[in-house]
């Protein structure tokens, strides 16, 4: 009996052994992996949502470790310091960025525009003129609204009031303004509590596509990489690429998964989600020359609306490592 008693310890002792090896060889093989930084948004959805969730970066090779800051420009400073090797932005923000003389690359799309203008009354975009607007002011998306306002209606700055908003206040800023411009998931948020909808940037894309202005996809927002990064590490970038593709394929063909990660990291009631996930389109098919045209529309559009002070028309930022 107490040889019985003897072997069975033994056993569980080499049991646990091997089960402890087991988990720290996975956890060396983890932590062995490189690691690479990913700027985003604090309050706006992205692929990396997907990438982070289902561990695309560790399949692909490398670990991320992503940074949500709280307003784009601490986005760029962090692009301009060296803080970050990967950020989402604003396809305009990327073009301003490059033409300061920050060295960037474009290396994929990751979704085109869902922005919105939101109201609490019914009205036409050309009925803004002497409205006053509740936006982030420091955001891409407020120029790129600046410059469709500009651009189609020949409506300017000096033609209505500007209120800066943080995200999380927008909804509060409805009693006072007439006007909200913001990006998802927000908007989701204020369809799903009956506001108006005045006009989505993809209705001012096709109405600045039908007048000649723009070409391509309303490309919303781009994935760069600091150029410094790219030239030491390309196969990062290339497997960075991959994650990313896969992440956006993942959110096409996984509705109920991806509605549930977005749900817990935003926390957003099911009504919502389902909204936000019917308002977004995300781009797995890589940097196609359709979507470089798409970039470059943005830009030109930018441009006519004085975001860029720079004429775009030669700029080329595109990664084709």
């Amino acid at each position: 009996m107490k040889r019985a008693v003897a072997l069975f310890l033994i056993g569980l002792v080499v049991l646990t052994a091997g089960c402890i090896g087991s988990s720290s060889s996975k956890s060396t093989s983890t932590a062995e992996l490189p690691t690479v930084r990913a700027a985003t948004l604090l309050g706006g959805i992205s692929t990396l949502d997907i990438m982070q969730a289902k561990g695309f970066d560790r399949k692909n090779g490398f670990h991320v470790k992503v940074l949500r800051l709280g307003k784009t420009p601490d986005i760029i400073a962090a692009l301009k310091k060296g803080e970050t090797d990967f950020a989402v932005i604003p396809a305009e923000m990327a073009a301003k960025l490059a033409q300061s003389g920050v060295d960037i690359k474009i290396i994929a799309v990751d979704m085109l525009q869902n922005q919105a203008i939101i109201g609490r009354e019914k009205m036409k975009p050309e009925q803004l003129k002497g409205k006053k607007i509740g936006a982030v002011v420091a955001s891409g998306t407020f120029k790129l609204f600046q410059a469709y306002m500009k651009v189609l209606y020949n409506i300017t700055p000096s033609d209505y009031t500007v209120v800066n908003v943080p995200p999380g206040s927008i909804e509060d800023s409805l009693k006072d303004v007439d006007a909200v411009v913001i990006w998802e998931p927000i908007v989701s948020e204020l369809i799903a509590r009956n506001y108006t909808v005045i006009a989505t940037f993809s209705n001012l894309w096709d109405k600045a596509q039908a007048e000649g202005i723009v070409k391509g996809p309303a490309v919303m927002l781009v994935w760069v990489v600091r150029g410094s990064f790219a030239k030491e590490h390309p196969e990062l970038v290339k497997a960075f690429v991959r994650a990313q593709r896969e992440s956006a394929s993942y959110w096409k063909s996984h509705e109920s998964e991806t509605e549930r990660i977005l749900m817990n990291l935003y926390h957003l009631d099911s009504n919502t989600v389902k909204i936000l996930y019917n308002r977004t389109v995300v781009v797995d098919s890589g940097l196609t020359e359709e979507l470089i045209t798409g970039i470059k529309s943005e830009w030109h559009l930018a441009y006519l609306g004085g975001y860029l002070e720079k004429n775009p028309s030669k700029l080329d930022i595109f990664y084709r490592g």
